[in-house]
C-alpha cells in the first residue's frame, strides 16, 4: 500500500479526529469514545447535507461506521474500538476503507466505483 495522506479534504480531518479520539480511549481515557461518537455523527450529518441523500455511497459508509461506534459504546463490546482504530489508521494514512470495500459488494451499489 502506498501512503496517501489527503489532508486537503474535509473527510480526512473528520477521520483523523475520530481516530485520535479512539486512540485516546484505547490509551485509557474512555470518555473520548463519546467524542468519537459525536464527531462520527457530525461526519454523517455533513455528508447527508452535502449529498442531499440518505443512500449515497459516502453516507452508507458513515451510517455503518456510526452504527459500529454506537454498538462499541456498550461496555461489554468496548473491544470493537480496536478494529475500528486499525481501520482509521488505514483511512487516514492510506485512504483505504474496509467498510467501503464491503459495501461496494452489495447489490444496490453495483454502479458505484471506488477511486
Amino acid at each position: 500500500m502506498k501512503l496517501k495522506i489527503r489532508y486537503q479534504y474535509a473527510d480526512w480531518w473528520f477521520w483523523l479526529v475520530i481516530g485520535l479520539s479512539i486512540g485516546v480511549g484505547l490509551a485509557g481515557w474512555r470518555e473520548s469514545y463519546w467524542v468519537c461518537a459525536a464527531v462520527s455523527a457530525l461526519n454523517l450529518i455533513y455528508y447527508v447535507a452535502r449529498d442531499a441523500s440518505l443512500t449515497s455511497f459516502p453516507v452508507q459508509v458513515r451510517e455503518v461506521w456510526l452504527a459500529l461506534v454506537l454498538v462499541a459504546l456498550w461496555p461489554p463490546l468496548w473491544w470493537l474500538f480496536i478494529p475500528l482504530f486499525i481501520g482509521m489508521i488505514l483511512v487516514v494514512l492510506y485512504d483505504h476503507c474496509g467498510i467501503a470495500r464491503v459495501l461496494i459488494k452489495m447489490p444496490w451499489n453495483r454502479d458505484v466505483k471506488l477511486p
